[in-house]
């Protein structure tokens, strides 16, 4: 029967349903307002949104990659990926331990190259070997109002965390050389595994003993002695050290006779003065392995004095330090090299893009290439190749200039770590590379 009109009973039910279908929609409004006032823009997360250790891992080696489970939650993060807006601001800032170091000068020289060449403005800030001051960097940075990236060689990363984050807050793409942060995360980072670092200089002088030490006396084990130079005060020097040591004591061929610090003010000299004594307490040592060139040069001084004195020939000691990006040390190495007897320097570990000739720079970046051109030119007068710090300083300036999102040729994932080539070598033979994405043969001693 059809029915051309509402009954009473009919039309009260449907008043009924109309009062229950505006109470829902009220109450689903008040959970809307609700969840609203517990968020901010800063901190909201997608629904689908990785967590944040994993972004900031994405590119490390398996081994180290922490299980996802384990991974830090994104609201954790000064900015989680995809958050981040530029601030605009044309300024860049590096930020560093010590402006002493010619290697680390090379590297963020390189990258201010490139960023002025985008029209930014380059400052380099000196913290002393202070952690504090590069905490107090930052809170100038953001007070400045005008700087609107930041290159930080981090020596805490947990120390610069609360205030990386305001400036991540503030419209400031950070980019960290040298350290990765923890529970939080940053526009990307230029990373070594330092430990392999200090294994691959150990697994170089194992090479020139077999190949080389002729002449080098054994001990009544039939192993060669060896000093080591190690330094432990920050985290990444802890992995090399680890490194440098556990290697020698898992060597079948060499045997652990001191182990010494000279790193610091004054290196050079008390390096000099720790070889000194090795050589004084243990005549039949002649290989070392030094933390870096400056220690390396101090050891090669106390060596050449030595040789002086007994009438023993360089040719037949070794000093490799685990980083070789110093000019007077590779000087001492090429003159070795064309003739074992003029030192004792015969090896080095060193990390960062191996040197490119300047026409597959040309091909492979060049949005950089005159910017890296032009710097190289006044790094290596002459040199018909872009030498490693060069091409980290690019790496930084990738990361800066990529999250910006308005630079054209340059593009970067938020929150990624790029890992720097790993390289040894010897005057006698010995060659070794690790890259971004090989296994990690040292990774016991990071920890």
């Amino acid at each position: 029967m059809k029915m051309c009109g509402k009954t009473p009973q009919i039309q009260e039910g449907m008043n009924i349903m109309k009062k229950l279908i505006a109470l829902l929609l009220a109450a689903c409004m008040l959970v809307a307002v609700l969840s609203g006032c517990g968020s901010s823009a800063g901190s909201a997360e997608a629904p689908d949104s990785a967590p944040a250790e994993e972004a900031a891992s994405a590119a490390a080696p398996a081994e180290d990659a922490a299980p996802a489970e384990d991974a830090a939650p994104a609201e954790q993060a000064a900015a989680p990926a995809g958050d981040f807006v530029w601030n605009g601001q044309k300024e860049v800032w590096s930020i560093l331990p010590t402006t002493g170091a010619e290697g680390l000068v090379w590297i963020n020289d390189s990258m201010g190259a490139v960023m002025e060449a985008q029209g930014f403005t380059y400052v380099k800030k000196d913290a002393q070997g202070d952690p504090g001051a590069q905490v107090q960097f930052v809170e100038q940075a953001i007070a400045a109002g005008n700087v609107g990236c930041l290159m930080i060689a981090a020596m805490s990363v947990e120390m610069l965390k609360d205030v990386v984050g305001q400036a991540v807050d503030a419209g400031i793409a950070v980019a960290y050389l040298g350290a990765q942060p923890t529970d939080y995360t940053i526009a990307g980072c230029v990373y070594t595994a330092y430990e392999i670092t200090g294994m691959y200089a150990v697994q170089a002088a194992e090479y020139w003993a077999e190949h080389s030490g002729q002449n080098v006396p054994k001990n009544a084990d039939g192993k060669y002695e060896i000093a080591i130079d190690t330094y432990y005060d920050i985290a990444d020097g802890v992995y090399r050290s680890n490194a440098v040591k556990g290697t020698v004591e898992k060597s079948d061929i060499l045997t652990l006779v001191s182990e010494s610090t000279s790193y610091g003010d004054g290196a050079l000299n008390t390096a000099f003065n720790n070889a000194q004594a090795v050589l004084n307490a243990n005549p039949d040592c002649h290989i070392f392995v030094a933390y870096e060139p400056e220690e390396a040069m101090g050891i090669n001084n106390a060596i050449m004095d030595y040789c002086e004195q007994t009438g023993n020939s360089p040719a037949d000691y070794f000093v490799a330090p685990c980083y070789g990006e110093d000019t007077a040390f590779t000087a001492l190495y090429e003159e070795a090299a064309a003739d074992p007897a003029a030192n004792a320097i015969k090896g080095y570990s060193t990390y960062g893009d191996p040197a490119m000739p300047m026409e597959d720079v040309q091909k492979q970046f060049p949005q950089s290439y005159d910017a890296l051109a032009k710097i190289s030119e006044e790094i290596n007068p002459g040199a018909p190749v872009i030498i490693p710090p060069i091409l980290t300083g690019m790496r930084l300036a990738d990361i800066l200039l990529g999250v910006c999102g308005q630079f054209e040729g340059y593009e970067w994932t938020y929150g990624e770590t790029y890992y720097d080539t790993i390289t040894a070598v010897t005057v006698d033979g010995f060659s070794a590379t690790w890259s971004m994405g090989d296994e990690n043969p040292a990774a016991e001693y990071k920890k």
